[in-house]
């Protein structure tokens, strides 16, 4: 972490500032810590590997020690989860490979990792509308001069999307170490991660931020009042900011993992400080799949959001963000390959390709993909290796459009 995150981040018990406590155990390159122990009025926290720890549960304390003694390397075995020997001496080689690929270092950290899941997520349902819908409100409130903060943002998928309209570099945080971790290096490299625990107070100052999101991860949230409070006082600035809460699951309607969620009725309860909006995403997904836009200006009507299982919040006193936004992609920073979801087949240079879901579970969750991903394309492999050049060629629009050919991270897969 550079040393200049010490001036957002706030200790979540006292709200006292963090430092560097120089007489313990650390490393630091310039303004870089790789290791050390942050203090305030009330506590001390690790920073395991450059990556900050402001909780108190087990795996921290446990790294906390080992820091103390001078042992960063076990203190990232304790954070990352690994108390078997050879598992961590499966992920340790992993990591230390330059060409090791994000699916790799996955594998490497065992089956109790979600990791599948986290492999297809670029060109899943509920991403394409997240996306859309955080590239349009955070363009919007950050104007290029502002920073945001993804929370439980699990491994940065959607902190991608913030990376280039972020100003500072935009603050992933979750609980889990290990998908920050992976976020650094794969995903959204260039962020800043902090590992924290949605349940407590955050770890940052009033008004640090323009825009504070949270996808797919706020039905698990118990302390919801607590968390949107929080939310609304990080963005609480001279300048509207929003909050943003994407693919929160519906009390009144059954859906996979279903959580603790509310109703429509209870989550708009939440915003005290900040008018919110409330959206049945179907609308969203049928306009994304149309031609990317979401129209933010629209008001759902409650029959609408009661029947939907999954509901994006959007709250925020800045007049352009509830209207219609076009779609805005990212720039490209990583490479162009084919969706994971296909079997490909190479008959001499055409590439045949079937749509394969990893298991049936995922296909009964993620099925909608269907509706802009096809069972079967072809295409010729000089165009895909074109296309990776840098040219456009007209071959592959249609494919690009529908997903099928995928921008990803480097070394992703």
């Amino acid at each position: 972490m550079n040393i200049a995150l010490l001036d957002i981040l706030r200790c979540p018990f006292c709200g006292g500032r963090l430092e560097l406590v120089v007489t313990m155990f650390h490393r630091a390159t310039g303004d870089v810590i790789h290791d050390g122990i942050l203090g305030c009025h009330c506590c001390i926290f690790p920073v395991v590997d450059g990556i900050p720890v402001l909780h108190l549960r087990a795996d921290a304390i446990a790294a906390r020690d080992h820091i103390d003694g001078g042992r960063p390397q076990l203190a990232l075995r304790a954070m990352v989860g690994l108390e078997d020997d050879a598992q961590a001496e499966q992920f340790e080689a992993a990591a230390s490979r330059p060409s090791s690929t994000y699916k790799e270092i996955v594998e490497a950290l065992g089956p109790g990792f979600e990791g599948g899941y986290f492999l297809y997520r670029f060109s899943d349902p509920t991403f394409i509308v997240a996306h859309a819908v955080v590239r349009a409100v955070a363009r919007t409130v950050l104007g290029g001069r502002r920073r945001a903060i993804d929370i439980c943002g699990g491994s940065g998928h959607l902190t991608r999307a913030l990376l280039d309209l972020s100003s500072p570099a935009p603050v992933l945080a979750d609980l889990f170490f290990p998908k920050v971790w992976l976020a650094r290096r794969f995903t959204a490299p260039g962020c800043d991660p902090v590992c924290c625990d949605g349940n407590s107070p955050m770890p940052f100052a009033r008004g640090a931020f323009g825009y504070a999101m949270c996808s797919d991860a706020f039905q698990y949230i118990w302390t919801k009042r607590l968390f949107i409070g929080e939310m609304a006082r990080l963005v609480d600035g001279a300048t509207p900011g929003a909050v943003v809460v994407n693919h929160t699951h519906n009390q009144l309607t059954w859906s996979p993992s279903h959580g603790q969620p509310l109703s429509p009725a209870g989550y708009a309860d939440l915003f005290e400080t900040l008018p919110a909006r409330i959206y049945g995403e179907a609308g969203l997904f049928a306009e994304v799949v149309a031609d990317g836009s979401v129209d933010l200006g629209r008001h759902d009507s409650a029959e609408h959001v009661n029947g939907d299982p999954a509901l994006t919040l959007v709250a925020s006193s800045h007049p352009a963000v509830f209207g219609r936004h076009p779609a805005a992609p990212p720039p490209v920073t990583g490479e162009y390959r084919i969706n994971p979801l296909y079997a490909v087949t190479d008959r001499d240079g055409v590439l045949e390709l079937t749509l394969t879901f990893p298991d049936a579970s995922y296909e009964d969750e993620y099925g909608a993909c269907r509706q802009y991903l096809p069972d079967t394309a072809t295409l010729h492999r000089t165009d895909l290796d074109r296309l990776r050049a840098g040219q456009s060629p007209a071959a592959l629009d249609e494919l690009l459009r529908r997903r099928v050919i995928v921008e990803l991270p480097a070394l992703y897969y």
